[in-house]
């Protein structure tokens, strides 16, 4: 698989225009938050269009995830940096990040015009079961490849369990993980192991916005929405620019859009500053991610071949695994409770691995049932 710009020997390079269409639609359909993301990419990029193996995917889901900024946009600009180097990271980010920008964008100007959220919770009725479904099936793909020896798939099933019943800090999992690879994979007896750190609205307004999100964008550690009572804090509180109803408002509106839900910082950037304000605010959150992910991508290039990083990544990998699995647990356990929901779970774990239907379908007919079963 191609770890730059350069293609494997008798294929050609992945087109920016394919890169920028995959990712478009993985924006337009990506509902359900970072982990559903990340199934949605690993289905598009590694199972449906063989652009990375499932390795190198893990290696940039744990990159991401020690990183601070939204886990599943930096997934999508580390597949992109993969394939056709800051090119296609810029091109696969953007792409990804647009279609939630737009759509928000929209959201923002009938809630300020109308003082009300369009009401689409009946579609994600129907939507949530068929989300959960896609990451169970990414995790199990994921986990076949993976779990190449007894050991890597207790580290997958230690690692979920300590997900789904301790709520173990992802960071510490991974760096535990990897210690563990060295200890059991590693060359011996020698140290020095090398480290995997890495290094028209008024002017001041909209550079008070940027720089304020550009601050944010670097804190977000865990997810987007680890961050959210500090934003809270500082848009409501502190600064004054949203009062605290708008503030829970915009934030539904970024959970009911596809892509991340840091969007909800287009929310905020329209109420100070109108059209302008959105644009700077998104781009300033997503700066970090783009930067933090080209200086990761880039280091983790040149260590990648070493013994000892490929023993800690080794272990690592299976440890992400376990999180995405992990996590899923975590998410069902309230979600799948009822015996509707559970139906139209087991319907689109049915389709997916049985059938191969794209999560795009599944999830329209999910939505469609959704909403009939929510009017009757």
């Amino acid at each position: 698989m191609p770890l730059s710009s350069e293609a494997p020997e008798g294929t050609a390079p992945v087109s920016l225009a394919d890169i920028g269409r995959i990712f478009l639609k993985l924006g337009c359909i990506g509902f359900g938050g970072p982990l559903a993301h990340i199934a949605l990419i690993q289905d598009e990029a590694v199972e449906k269009r063989k652009w990375l193996r499932e390795a190198e995917l893990l290696q940039g889901l744990a990159l991401c995830q020690a990183l601070p900024g939204p886990a599943s946009s930096q997934l999508a600009i580390y597949v992109g940096f993969r394939l056709r180097r800051y090119r296609g990271a810029v091109v696969s980010g953007c792409a990804f990040i647009l279609p939630a920008f737009l759509i928000m964008l929209g959201l923002s100007w009938l809630y300020f015009r109308f003082q009300a959220i369009p009401a689409v919770q009946e579609l994600f009725y129907g939507v949530t079961p068929i989300v959960l479904a896609v990451i169970l099936v990414s995790g199990y793909r994921l986990g076949k490849s993976v779990s190449t020896d007894r050991i890597l798939l207790g580290t997958v099933i230690a690692s979920g369990a300590l997900v789904a019943l301790g709520s173990l800090n992802i960071i510490l999992l991974f760096v535990l993980a990897g210690v563990f690879g060295i200890l059991v994979y590693g060359p011996r007896p020698r140290w020095g192991t090398p480290a995997m750190c890495l290094a028209a609205a008024p002017p001041a307004v909209l550079l008070h916005l940027a720089w304020f999100f550009i601050k944010v964008g670097s804190l977000i550690y865990g997810g987007g929405l680890v961050i959210v009572p500090f934003i809270e804090q500082e848009v409501v509180n502190t600064l004054g620019w949203l009062t605290p109803k708008e503030f829970l408002d915009g934030l539904a509106l970024g959970q009911m859009t596809p892509g991340p839900v840091v969007i909800t910082t287009t929310f905020i950037g329209y109420k100070v500053a109108s059209y302008e304000g959105a644009l700077v605010a998104t781009a300033a959150i997503f700066l970090p991610s783009f930067l933090f992910t080209f200086l990761g991508a880039a280091y983790l290039e040149k260590i990648e071949h070493s013994p000892y990083v490929q023993a800690f990544l080794k272990a690592v990998n299976a440890a992400a695994v376990g999180a995405i699995l992990g996590s899923f647990f975590t998410l069902s356990y309230r979600s799948l409770l009822q015996p509707i929901p559970l139906a139209l779970f087991a319907v689109a774990v049915l389709a997916m691995m049985r059938y191969k239907i794209s999560f795009a379908k599944v999830a329209a007919a999910g939505a469609a049932a959704g909403w009939v079963i929510q009017n009757l």
